[in-house]
């Protein structure tokens, strides 16, 4: 299927590093993602809710790995 191992991540590290939050919105216009993840977040996140890419990440897994609520 479509999964990723930890190295495979798009995001540099300098990036995961940092707290920063983004919302869903703007992870929909990534161009760090795929298609698929931008559509599991659109599924997944709350529209007024903010993530950093790591939560981000781990929506993505979960739903991947049938976790998802």
């Amino acid at each position: 299927m479509f999964t990723k191992k930890e190295s495979e991540m798009k995001f540099p590290e300098s990036t995961q590093k940092n707290d920063q939050k983004y919302s869903k919105a703007q992870f929909a216009e990534s161009r760090q993602l795929s298609r698929i993840e931008k559509d599991i977040l659109a599924a997944v996140l709350l529209e007024n809710g903010t993530y950093t890419i790591e939560e981000a990440e781990q929506h993505i897994q979960q739903f991947m790995n049938g976790e998802a609520q």
